[in-house]
């Protein structure tokens, strides 16, 4: 059986890699070496890994309709992503990031597009209530509108049409604090600075779930992830590697995650299968370092999970 499309609604970028001999600090002056640039964007790294392992893949944003854009948007294509619904307006400027690396530690500097409102034709709402899931941020989808209504009517509106809400928190922006949108949503990835914020913020894993989320998931670098769902806790061991590169890892784990729930329909095989793929990421260059097969994550796991 075919699967259903799901559709990764966010940003895409030009991911600007540098590296430098130690990690700076504040008031540093240091010298860096320019590395290749990258196609980035977290949601768009997310959308490409989903769609190398085969699924049906979607891919909306406001963009301007200028030359770098155009490269971004050809490259999805290439890997055969829908970009069909994407908006495009000429008072958003170009969208690029900046990476810089030193050893294991790495920073991302994102400007941002200063996008407030993204207006949904009915053809674009419509696409998006035929998906399995809408991948996003809470950036992201803060911004969405139908003429009156707000983006929380929108989520209500997608999820009684049975499309599910997918949101990576990755550190918890505070800005994204009161919303309500994060309660409408029915799976949420997090790494463990996002896990802290959110219980600094007043909000819980505890209370989304009880709130109805089907699972909430917590990534912890090498130390692993957990995967809580109303049945419990289950808790995913790191695979020890050496680390080239953390960018898009944990792209790679939410669309990994994502692939293997909708394809085998368990959450802690989902979660197991996306540690080993988010591991052996890292050990790439490049946001879209989890481009990989099933076989490649399988084999990889065989070679260095112990078979109980």
């Amino acid at each position: 059986m075919t699967p259903r499309y799901s559709v990764f609604l966010g940003d895409v970028a030009q991911d600007e890699y540098y590296t430098a001999p130690y990690f700076p600090v504040s008031g540093d002056k240091v010298i860096v070496e320019a590395l290749p640039v990258q196609f980035g964007g977290s949601v768009a790294n997310s959308a490409s890994i989903y769609a190398h392992y085969g699924m049906p893949t979607s891919f909306i944003a406001k963009l301007n309709p200028g030359a770098l854009t155009q490269r971004l948007i050809a490259q999805l294509r290439e890997q055969g992503i829908d970009t069909d619904h994407v908006i495009y307006d000429e008072s958003v400027p170009d969208s690029h990031c900046i990476v810089l690396l030193s050893g294991d530690q790495h920073i991302v500097i994102i400007p941002t597009l200063g996008i407030t409102e993204i207006e949904l034709t009915p053809q674009a709402f419509e696409h998006l209530a035929g998906a399995e899931f809408v991948v996003s941020t809470l950036t992201d989808v803060k911004p969405l509108r139908m003429g009156d209504v707000g983006a929380a009517e929108v989520l209500r509106r997608l999820r009684e049409r049975g499309t599910r809400i997918v949101v990576d928190l990755d550190v918890y922006n505070p800005e994204n604090q009161g919303t309500g949108l994060l309660e409408l949503c029915d799976i949420v990835f997090m790494n463990s600075l996002g896990a802290q914020r959110l219980a600094e913020s007043g909000d819980s894993i505890s209370g989304l779930l009880a709130g109805g989320a089907l699972a909430v998931i917590v990534t912890r670098d090498s130390d692993g992830c957990e995967l809580h769902t109303a049945d419990g806790v289950h808790r995913v061991p790191g695979i020890p590697v050496e680390v080239v590169d953390v960018t898009g890892a944990g792209d790679t784990f939410t669309s990994s995650f994502l692939y293997a729930y909708s394809t085998g329909g368990d959450l802690a095989a989902a979660a197991e299968f996306a540690g080993a793929a988010a591991t052996l990421s890292v050990t790439k260059v490049g946001a879209r370092g989890g481009l990989t097969t099933r076989a490649a994550v399988e084999e990889f796991r065989r070679s260095r999970v112990p078979v109980a």
